[in-house]
């Protein structure tokens, strides 16, 4: 599945029962309805989706609204019992991620072959 406007597309695979979804260009409050709708389309697949995967590589900006959407949807995966890693970004999109702390509240592997999230900082157990 792969949604487009003129500044951002969406792409989304399925892989037994891991769910990867790759925004790529600009999540803003113009385009975050398109981010948000892959997320809304994994409602079908409920029993299937184990794990979702968030990968932020190709993002070229993101401001607060996208922000907000990452948090909201890292709470609708704890409800639903999924688990929802975000694979980081380039350098800007990394600095906002430590800016806003949300790196704090969300799970973020390294690469995508580490399809295995971790748990969240918040759930782990410490060493």
């Amino acid at each position: 599945m792969t949604a487009t406007t003129e500044l951002l597309e969406v792409r989304r695979r399925n892989d037994r029962g891991t769910v990867l979804i790759e925004p790529i260009g600009e999540l803003d409050i113009a385009t975050v309805s398109l981010l948000a709708d892959a997320f809304d389309s994994l409602a079908d697949d409920a029993q299937s989706t184990q794990r979702i995967v968030l990968d932020l590589r190709g993002l070229t900006f993101m401001d607060a609204t996208g922000i907000n959407e990452l948090l909201h949807r890292n709470s609708e995966a704890q409800q639903n019992r999924h688990s929802l890693a975000v694979m980081r970004g380039g350098a800007s999109i990394d600095r906002l991620i430590t800016l806003t702390a949300i790196d704090q509240r969300l799970a973020f592997v390294d690469g995508p072959d580490d399809l295995r999230p971790p748990l969240p900082p918040a759930l782990a157990r410490p060493a």
